[in-house]
């Protein structure tokens, strides 16, 4: 089991590192093929900062903050616009996309800020996802997606017995999640710039989703 709370300051500081340097090239090449490509470094940056967003202001914020949840700290609709991504007429530019990025994360250490680990496990979120509910502009149910990356948890998301729609998080499960989620991104980061011959500036570990090779990728672990 992964330490109840990530360290989400470090994990900040491994996505800054990854791009550091890069020009707008760089961070705009993908390739349409290949589903793992399909984002490039910019649009994967992104979309972790829409999903934290998401996640602990949108969904979690009446719960973690009952007397003061946090105001929209984006346009949620202009999701749908750009497939689970940031407004990208406002956030383009690094100097735009970096902070509201940096704002996201700093959003997931206050969630976790100050809990101990009863309350971890206490502060829990029930969801029903529709059953023709797709992830943004691909064919996979959402809840299937839910019932797949549950399978790596011991605990903190549960698969409601009788309605394979719903599922129970435990502020320690999300906070687990998002932070794997985000290591799934920055490696394929790192993926985007071994295919434009640039070499990996973080090690990552090999926990998580990275374990399952359809995230990690065929490639050996990168070499520093």
């Amino acid at each position: 089991m992964s330490a109840p709370v990530p360290d989400f300051e470090a994990l900040e500081g491994m996505f800054l590192r990854e791009i550091a340097g890069l020009t707008d090239a760089h961070l705009d090449w993908d390739e349409p093929v290949q589903e793992w490509s399909r984002w490039s470094i910019r649009r994967q940056v992104s979309h972790v900062a829409l999903a934290y967003f998401f996640w602990f202001a949108k969904m979690w914020g009446k719960t973690l903050w009952p007397d003061a949840p946090p105001p929209d700290p984006v346009d949620f609709k202009k999701a749908g616009v750009y497939d689970r991504r940031l407004d990208e007429e406002r956030y383009w530019r690094l100097e735009d996309l970096l902070p509201k990025f940096s704002e996201a994360l700093a959003l997931a250490r206050r969630a976790a800020g100050g809990r101990t680990p009863e309350a971890l496990r206490s502060l829990t979120l029930t969801r029903t996802f529709p059953p023709d509910l797709k992830m943004g502009q691909t064919d996979l149910p959402v809840y299937r997606f839910w019932s797949y990356v549950s399978t790596f948890h011991d605990e903190g998301i549960t698969q409601h017995p009788e309605d394979e729609t719903t599922f129970t998080f435990t502020l320690e499960g999300m906070l687990r999640h998002m932070h794997w989620e985000a290591l799934v991104h920055l490696r394929t980061i790192q993926r985007l710039k071994a295919a434009q011959g640039l070499p990996p500036a973080a090690a990552l570990p090999r926990a998580g989703y990275l374990l399952d090779p359809f995230f990690w990728g065929p490639e050996d672990a990168p070499v520093f």
